[in-house]
């Protein structure tokens, strides 16, 4: 098939000027539609315009988007939203006053909700007048990429997805969005990478009840959980760098969400840099998260059948990388640890870490600096612990390490 004419002027417009406020939508070979946004264009106008499958351009410049009150942008259907950042001019999306959220790519019946909860946060606490609302877990978004744009100065979240199947966030970058910068829930086939997270008194780059996800080549630094994987299969963590966070990784098997998802297995931790994770815990009080000391490399609570492998993990302050049963770590809370598994089934069945594998790790310097006043778990503190009622199948191989805590006298050694 002949290239179409009409592509060569895209990049035209681009060079041309960053005046240029909105380019005509321009047909490619595969007929997709392209439009080109300026600064003094609108991103949600094209958005709104654009064919499923179709490409939004965005040259250099800051932009004050109104897709509401609560969200600069919203996404409802297959789209390419690409800022044409350089590394001396960015796409910036920022705060137009008041708003919650920067992006939210939601499945279109989801925006009437974005205003009903308390906040969006698990367990997605509905005000009184949603009471009894509920919202589909399965994907009704198939594809969607964001790329080059960074998001700032929001006071709920950066990016937001739910529903969506094949994604892609690429060089993508939340500054000072307090609750999560970086949030996928209820997601599939994911890929996030070239990105980073900062400022969020939660988590930065939040993973929840998605499966087949890829979180690669990424920065988080200045959150409370650097990256977080809660509820969610099949999740890959790779060369990632998180430091000064008060928890490096937090892989998590939570109560509040397990009637959405119900497993936290199969996550592969490799080749990232895990270091000075010492941030003092700033999660809003009450909350789960505001219990958990700072200075925390890798936090593998509750989470099953998973690997561990060639990340280097140095000077946090409290451990290393700590593979825990649930019910070990948490108490209080509207989940009974100590009720009967058989007679109480659900979470607490599942609740124990189990099957995952710890194997050539480089840790070093981590645990010299716990406070027993402030932290009841200071005891444990070291580069490798285990702090589970019997080995579960967890087991040990070919780590570097000076200090170790284990609640059974040992690493279990892998097979």
């Amino acid at each position: 098939m002949a290239r179409s004419r009409c592509v060569p002027r895209v990049f035209v417009c681009l060079a041309a000027s960053l005046l240029c406020a909105a380019a005509p939508a321009l047909a490619d070979e595969y007929g997709r539609l392209f439009q080109v946004v300026g600064p003094r264009g609108s991103i949600q106008q094209a958005l709104d315009q654009a064919r499923p499958g179709g490409v939004v351009l965005v040259l250099p410049g800051t932009y004050h988007e109104n897709a509401s009150g609560t969200n600069a942008l919203q996404i409802s259907k297959s789209v390419h939203l690409i800022g044409l950042s350089t590394p001396n001019a960015r796409v910036v999306l920022e705060n137009a006053g008041g708003q919650r959220n920067g992006i939210v790519a939601v499945p279109s019946e989801h925006y009437d909700c974005m205003s009903c909860h308390a906040s969006l946060a698990p367990p997605f606490t509905l005000l009184p007048h949603a009471e009894g609302m509920t919202l589909s877990q399965e994907p009704t978004i198939y594809g969607l990429t964001i790329s080059g744009i960074t998001i700032r100065d929001f006071s709920n979240n950066g990016l937001f997805a739910r529903g969506v199947d094949g994604y892609a966030f690429v060089d993508v970058h939340s500054v000072n969005n307090p609750n999560y910068g970086i949030f996928p829930v209820s997601t599939r086939n994911g890929l996030i990478t070239r990105s980073s997270a900062t400022g969020a008194d939660d988590s930065g780059i939040w993973v929840e009840t998605s499966q087949n996800v890829s979180v690669t080549h990424n920065v988080v630094e200045n959150n409370v959980n650097g990256f977080e994987v809660s509820n969610s299969d099949d999740i890959l963590l790779a060369h990632n760098v998180a430091r000064g966070n008060s928890v490096g990784m937090a892989i998590l098997f939570l109560p509040d969400i397990f009637d959405v998802r119900q497993d936290t297995q199969r996550i592969t931790i490799r080749d990232n840099e895990i270091h000075d994770n010492n941030k003092p815990n700033t999660a809003g009080p009450g909350s789960i998260l505001s219990t958990v000391p700072p200075g925390i490399g890798i936090l593998h609570l509750g989470a099953d059948d998973s690997r561990i492998e060639r990340n280097v993990v140095e000077d946090n302050d409290f451990i290393g990388i700590g593979v825990v049963d649930y019910c070990l770590a948490v108490f209080g809370g509207p989940f009974d640890c100590g009720a009967d598994p058989e007679v109480t089934p659900g979470f607490i069945m599942d609740s124990r870490a189990s099957n995952n594998q710890v194997v050539a790790n480089e840790l070093a310097n981590n645990g010299t600096n716990a406070d027993p006043d402030t932290n009841p778990f200071a005891f444990t503190a070291s580069d490798l612990g285990l702090l589970t009622t019997n080995d579960h199948g967890n087991c040990y191989a070919d780590n570097v390490f000076a200090t170790f805590y284990s609640t059974l006298g040992v690493l279990p050694p892998c097979p």
